[in-house]
């Protein structure tokens, strides 16, 4: 696990590169959203004929459903990156409780208060990207160094939060 930071410094500078982290997988994420809708809406068959056949019908229709799931995914995933992008502004504050933007060192993970973006590593370190919405964060809430905090039977105990 990483070291705990010890200086304002280096904690701001690792919050930047999780920042960029995050944001980097986040477009990742939206470009292949967009590619496959692409994909699909591009595909031979829909809406360029003039009659089908009930097997085209449905092909069709399930094409469209994906289409429709894919627009919510990039839709929301484009809200999570206007939330890193709200983060990016206030990068250099240093929180003292778990909240919006807190890096939260547990003895269990280390985890960044900002989209829900699962596994991530910056500089070889593992980290875990809760969004405010995920009940893990709603364990930790306003939790601080030296607090402990359960979620689903495991006990969590905050080594830092900055």
């Amino acid at each position: 696990m990483a070291t705990i930071m010890t200086t304002i410094t280096e904690k701001q500078n690792l919050r930047r590169q999780l920042i960029d982290a995050c944001m980097e997988k986040q477009q990742q994420l939206i470009d292949n959203f967009r590619d496959r809708i692409k994909t699909l809406t591009e595909a031979e068959g829909l809406g360029n004929e003039e009659s089908y056949d009930n097997d085209v019908l449905a092909k069709n229709a399930e094409k469209v459903a994906e289409i429709n799931t894919l627009n919510e995914l990039l839709e929301f995933a484009n809200s999570e990156m206007r939330i890193l992008e709200n983060l990016r502004e206030t990068e250099t504050i240093i929180r003292d409780i778990a909240s919006p933007g807190a890096v939260v060192v547990t003895d269990r993970g280390i985890f960044f208060v900002s989209a829900s973006l699962e596994h991530f590593r910056v500089n070889g370190d593992p980290y875990i990207g809760i969004s405010t919405n995920s009940p893990l964060y709603r364990a930790m809430e306003g939790a601080s160094k030296g607090d402990t905090f359960s979620f689903k039977g495991t006990e969590y105990r905050i080594r830092d939060v900055f």
